[in-house]
């Protein structure tokens, strides 16, 4: 990957977390980022069906990197990675599978 920043993000997010949530994230993106009282909801709506965080920051980040993404107009990109990476597809292939379920979403929606 070219792109150092959305490597930084796709990183800071977790490739999982793209994967899982990047589809989810774009469809909900202009309430996420204009409203804090829903974008709070969302981040511990995340973190309690996860569980991967030790905290609400850890999820806080992931959420925000999504939204860095989505906002630099990378998210088909970030999803392509996650969908053509090989450590991901073996250890996360619930998060590939919602990859190409968000990327079909995304390609449908532009040919309207």
């Amino acid at each position: 990957m070219q792109d150092k920043t959305l490597k930084r993000n796709i990183e800071s997010a977790g490739g999982w977390f793209v994967g899982e949530y990047g589809g989810l994230i774009m469809n909900k993106f202009n309430e996420l980022e204009n409203d804090k009282d829903v974008k709070n909801e969302f981040v511990r709506d995340v973190f309690h069906s996860q569980g991967r965080d030790k905290d609400y920051g850890g999820t806080r980040t992931r959420v925000n990197a999504v939204i860095r993404i989505i906002k630099s107009n990378k998210l088909i990109e970030a999803l392509e990675y996650i969908i053509e990476s090989d450590r991901i597809n073996k250890e996360e292939p619930k998060a590939v599978r919602m990859a190409k379920e968000a990327l079909r979403e995304i390609k449908s929606k532009q040919t309207i």
